[in-house]
């Protein structure tokens, strides 16, 4: 369930709310964000850089209650007017960017001022799985980014053993499993003797 301010209710109540879609790449390298928008967007830390509308789309989110995985994806056109030429998108490849989080959020805008109407809301959590280029003859070098849901942690298999070696390995002063594979012995008297 999601909880909306109450000036973003009043607008919908009204019918009058604006919306910019924004989207939140955590690189190896660090964060990334972008808004549709015309000006920059400071939130969390992070500047979201402007993006006009139809260089980006977003698949559709789908809406589930199980556990299984759902995949959806982002796509980048081509825009040489607005600096998205096709090597800035191929340089995408140097990135480090599998199995990193990616976030899709709305803000919600006041339509006649611009002015947002609270924190962005988080609309889809999920992994970047892959990243595919295509030349297409109308639209020029796209990029499709492909993504799968939080969910796919729930499938998700992990071969490490909990031992104190394996946590020095991760984190050599944690010493959380230092005595775990120690176990006692005691001799019980049974019986006769």
């Amino acid at each position: 369930m999601r909880n909306y301010p109450t000036a973003v209710l009043a607008m919908l109540d009204e019918g009058r709310t604006a919306i910019a879609g924004m989207i939140r790449f955590d690189l190896g390298e660090g964060p990334f964000g972008i808004i549709q928008a015309v000006s920059p967007y400071e939130w969390g830390g992070i500047t979201y850089h402007p993006f006009p509308a139809g260089i980006i789309s977003i698949s559709d989110i789908p809406g589930t209650t199980g556990t299984a995985a759902q995949g959806f994806t982002i796509t980048l056109s081509e825009s040489s007017d607005d600096g998205l030429t096709p090597q800035v998108i191929l340089d995408i490849e140097s990135y480090d960017y599998r199995d990193r989080p990616v976030t899709i959020y709305d803000l919600h805008t006041h339509p006649d001022t611009g002015v947002p109407l609270g924190d962005p809301i988080a609309m889809m959590r999920g992994y970047i799985n892959a990243i595919s280029h295509a030349e297409e003859p109308d639209t020029g070098h796209i990029a499709t980014i492909e993504c799968e849901s939080r969910a796919i942690d729930y499938s998700r298999t992990n071969g490490r053993i909990r031992s104190d070696d394996d946590q020095k390995r991760r984190n050599p002063g944690d010493r959380f499993f230092e005595h775990a594979a120690t176990t006692g012995r005691v001799k019980v008297k049974w019986g006769k003797d």
